[in-house]
This record gives C-alpha cells, sequence and structure tokens, in this order.
C-alpha cells in the first residue's frame, strides 16, 4: 500500500503516526523540530487522510494497519525505523515494537489500555463528536472554532491548549473526524480487539499527557504492568494530542529516545 507521507531532513529515518481520523498534518509542528536531526516521514495511515482504502473485508483491528505500514517501509527502503505514535497511532506503533521490525518505538498516549468503561468512554466521546461534528457545515465550524470557548469545548478532550493551534489548522484536523473514512465505525464497534502487544525487544518510550482526557494518564499504570520494560513518562499541560499543545516537548522525546544507545559491555 503506498500511504501518502510527507519527507523532510537527513539522518536516521523517524516514521510518524497519527490517531484515528487525524491525519500527517497533525505532526507540522513537530517535524520541523525533529528534521534537524533525523530523517522524517509524516504518513496518513490507511483509510486516513490521502492514503488508500482499506479493504471491504477489514474488521477494525489494528493489524492489517500495522502490516500497510511495514509494506510501506519496505517499499520505501525503510530499513527498522525508528516509529512515533499517537493514540491509535502509539498502538500501531508498541505493535511494530513487538514485531521488532523497528529501531525503536516512542508511544504518545497509546491507545488499547483501558478497561471496560474507559474503552466504552472513549468510543462515546468519537462516536458523540462524529455526531455533533455532522451536523455543523464546514464555514460554520472554523467561525465556531474562532472564538475561545466554543473552541475549548469543541477540543478541550483532546487538546490541553486549544488556544495554541490556528483554528483553520483545527477545522481542518477536524475534516476526518465529521466526515470520517469507512473504517471508522467498524473500529469504534470493534476496539475491543486492540489488544496489547507483547513485550518488545527494541527500546519503547512513552510519553502520556498529564491533561489527557479521552485516554486518561492512569492508564499509564496498566501499561506499566504489561510493558515493563518501556519507559513512561507524563507530559505536563499536554492533553491527548500532545503534539499541539507542546511541540517541542515531544520533539525533545522522540530525539531523546531515538538517540544510539551505548553498546552494552560484558
Amino acid at each position: 500500500m503506498d500511504l501518502a507521507h510527507t519527507r523532510t531532513g537527513s539522518g536516521e529515518p523517524v516514521l510518524l503516526l497519527h490517531g484515528i481520523t487525524h491525519r500527517r498534518q497533525g505532526w507540522d509542528h513537530v517535524a520541523p523540530l525533529l528534521a534537524r536531526e533525523r530523517e522524517v516521514w509524516a504518513v496518513d495511515l490507511p483509510d486516513h487522510g490521502e492514503s488508500p482504502d482499506l479493504p471491504p473485508e477489514y474488521r477494525g483491528d489494528i493489524g492489517p494497519i500495522a502490516d500497510a505500514v511495514e509494506a510501506f517501509c519496505a517499499t520505501q527502503g525503510l530499513d527498522r525505523p525508528h516509529v512515533v505514535g499517537n493514540s491509535l497511532g502509539g498502538l500501531v506503533a508498541l505493535e511494530l515494537a513487538a514485531r521488532g521490525t523497528v529501531r525503536s518505538a516512542t508511544a504518545l498516549s497509546p491507545a488499547g489500555f483501558w478497561s471496560t468503561a474507559e474503552r466504552l468512554w472513549a468510543r462515546g466521546v468519537l462516536g458523540g463528536a462524529h455526531a455533533v461534528l455532522t451536523l455543523v457545515p464546514s464555514a460554520r465550524l472554523q467561525a465556531m472554532l474562532g472564538t475561545p470557548v466554543l473552541r475549548s469545548a469543541l477540543v478541550g478532550l483532546l487538546l490541553a491548549h486549544p488556544s495554541r493551534i490556528d483554528p483553520a489548522q483545527i477545522a481542518d484536523d477536524l475534516q476526518g473526524l465529521s466526515h470520517p473514512r469507512s473504517s471508522f465505525a467498524t473500529m469504534l464497534a470493534n476496539l475491543g480487539s486492540w489488544t496489547i502487544p507483547a513485550r518488545a525487544a527494541v527500546p519503547t518510550v512513552v510519553g502520556w499527557g498529564a491533561r489527557d482526557f479521552l485516554l486518561p494518564r492512569w492508564q499509564s499504570g496498566r501499561l506499566r504492568r504489561a510493558l515493563p520494560d518501556a519507559a513512561v513518562y507524563v507530559l505536563p499541560g499536554c492533553g491527548h494530542v500532545p503534539m499541539g499543545d507542546d511541540p517541542e516537548l515531544v520533539a525533545d522525546l522522540v530525539l531523546a529516545a531515538t538517540r544510539p544507545r551505548p553498546a552494552a559491555h560484558a
């Protein structure tokens, strides 16, 4: 699958994966900071952004998405890149780490570490937001996002600091939620199939937004138990999409996570 992507910078390759209904442009404020030291590949996941559709028989699990990312890397000649993902993309990053097909994985508020009630909450928030946004014309939505109070009401569960992002960019980002591709409903109906990946042999770092109200940061405790080798950090002042709240902090985390490790001595 030829995934839509943007490539910048030079150095060791870093693959950036977004969350459900988001798009590669969600990394636009982080990518230039990473490109000073890394070759950066921001990718639209299958059935998102400008990438091709998933097959009609898709059943809502993350396996085919991880497969598509692996196939993309093979097509582009990317041999075990570093991978960084947010939410759905974070879970895919951890899955690729478990498969051993990446050099390292950095996951930002990864999905899949929820209880049953927390999974229902996430499904309700995303499904409810989709239902509301479908009723708002695009021009009206951008006007609403220009009002600080309405902007916080619309995206406050995703961003801790909505005022830091241009309303037009937020409106474009929300198009994937107001008019999602065919996989969205399938994914929501099958979030229970998003299983926790196995422990990885490659370096794994997790950053969780301190003010994440979609996947609350206490889910990181469940991640610590399932993946005890992962280094877990709380991202102060960040919500579910920390790339928008604090691009510099996210870039620092990713650069630190992707630097070469000293060789172990016998």
